[in-house]
């Protein structure tokens, strides 16, 4: 059998002087003195391994022979019987021997209590879940302090029960509970009280726990907050100090209450804090969602929209002239040379119809817009602005006359191009190159639709025929 590891702890330092009432060996029930561990109040507590099975316990055994220490020694095991979580030390069994009542449990290590913000809070939320079960059976503890603190795989666990008392009702129901029994009582109200004689430690135990033992759900509040100060030898951070400061109040009034309150604070801690920086990012953004919403209300969505379809690229000019392709070749082909190349704006237009409504200003430069798109816009731009249109219709809506709006049109194929709100007269058709005369059509005034275009155009050829018919003698 593997041998325990606190067994082989005691052993790797040697045989152990006792200076315990029981010497190494003695028998309690199944369980055998190994090692003296300590003394307290009313008993010794004694390291002890299994008769049989060779597993190790802490055994507590009551030297002192007073009534009421042998009540607190039976309410502290049967209450430990009781208690199955994790948070305390698992019992073992209870029983007399060598005319002394002895309570077997769990064998758990000292430790140092933990230091820093989120080791000292996940230690403390620990010790509270562990006073906020006995609190919820009726129970107050009555010494919570770091010595009363054991470990056990790094998660504390709240030991030493021998102070746990109830009070009138609750006390009696719990002491007719059989020792192995199981649910609890109805929680411990804060105003229930016990007065008797100051109990728990100085410096720990409140106020009017200590010097007139008036125990109170609120005693183990004072308890909590002086175990966090601890935590931080006595110099908590701003963040704690505030808690602290309520839970330690020699007032009871004052303090948190309950453990889950206190246990809230300590949760909810950074808070404050939290808030205020929350609120020193949340003020900017807004002014600048603000600023954003305003700038979008006057224009920004077009000139979101704008800059989305552009963007910056290589412009090639192609003209074509008619070569023959050898001297031997009587009929000459067209060919298409690349006759200027230059870093423009490329605006590609979805196939819809994109409308803006508020007028677009062409900076310097050249801009090709590509199809298959419709684009309405009021475009104006300096004599210097050269715009190429590929498979695309656009409606110019613009009113600006020549010279103000200067802009040269150079059309690519495939380009219906209508300034919509202008006269011929106006703007110069010398400003409209027709590149490639493949179905392009400039219009002054015209349908903004190519369906209209069409009709209209088919009207005018219709037109002309019959006027020539009416020329024919």
């Amino acid at each position: 059998m593997d041998e325990d590891p606190i067994s082989a702890m005691c052993a790797a330092h040697g045989p152990i002087v006792s200076d315990g009432r029981f010497p190494i060996g003695t028998i309690f029930g199944d369980w055998r003195v190994t090692a003296f561990i300590g003394r307290g109040g009313n008993g010794e507590v004694y390291c002890a391994e299994h008769v049989a099975l060779g597993t190790s316990a802490a055994v507590k055994v009551l030297v002192r022979d007073e009534q009421r220490a042998k009540e607190r020694f039976t309410r502290e095991a049967k209450l430990l019987s009781q208690l199955k979580s994790k948070s305390f030390p698992q019992f073992y069994s209870y029983g007399e021997a060598n005319g002394c009542a002895y309570l077997a449990m769990e064998l758990l290590e000292p430790g140092e209590l933990p230091t820093g913000d989120k080791n000292a809070a996940r230690f403390l939320l620990s010790i509270c879940d562990a006073v906020a079960e006995l609190h919820s059976r009726g129970y107050i503890h009555r010494d919570i302090k770091p010595g009363n603190i054991l470990w056990r795989d790094a998660i504390p666990v709240l030991a030493d029960l021998g102070l746990a008392k109830t009070v009138g009702r609750m006390a009696r129901a719990a002491e007719s509970r059989p020792l192995t029994g199981g649910s609890g009582v109805p929680p411990l109200r804060e105003n229930q009280t016990e007065t008797r004689h100051g109990v728990g430690t100085p410096g720990y135990g409140a106020p009017e726990q200590v010097e007139r033992g008036e125990a109170t759900v609120s005693s183990d509040i004072h308890a909590l907050g002086v175990l966090a100060d601890a935590c931080f030898r006595g110099k908590p951070p701003r963040t704690w100090a505030r808690i602290i400061r309520r839970a330690t109040s020699s007032i009871p009034a004052h303090r948190y209450p309950s453990v889950a309150a206190f246990a809230r604070a300590i949760r909810w801690r950074h808070l404050r804090r939290a808030t205020l920086f929350g609120m020193a990012i949340a003020f900017p953004l807004a002014l600048a969602s603000l600023v954003f919403c305003d700038w979008w209300m006057r224009g920004g969505d077009e000139a979101w929209a704008w800059r989305a379809m552009c963007s910056r690229g290589e412009i090639v000019s192609i003209e074509e002239r008619n070569e023959p392709l050898n001297p031997d070749q009587p009929y000459p082909a067209i060919v298409r040379h690349a006759t200027n190349r230059v870093e423009g704006v490329i605006v590609q237009l979805p196939a819809r119809t994109n409308v803006f409504a508020r007028p677009i200003r062409l900076n310097p430069g050249e801009y090709r817009v590509v199809g298959p798109g419709r684009l309405d816009a009021d475009l104006s731009g300096p004599s210097n602005v050269v715009v190429r249109l590929k498979d695309c219709i656009l409606n110019n809506m613009t009113e600006v006359p020549y010279p103000q709006n200067g802009i040269r049109y150079v059309l690519e194929g495939g380009v219906y191009l209508n300034f919509a709100r202008l006269d011929k007269g106006i703007l110069p058709i010398k400003h409209v190159v027709i590149e490639d005369g493949a179905e392009n059509a400039v219009r002054f005034r015209g349908p903004t639709i190519i369906s209209e275009l069409r009709d209209l155009q088919w009207l005018e050829e219709k037109r002309s025929w019959e006027d020539s018919q009416r020329q024919i003698p």
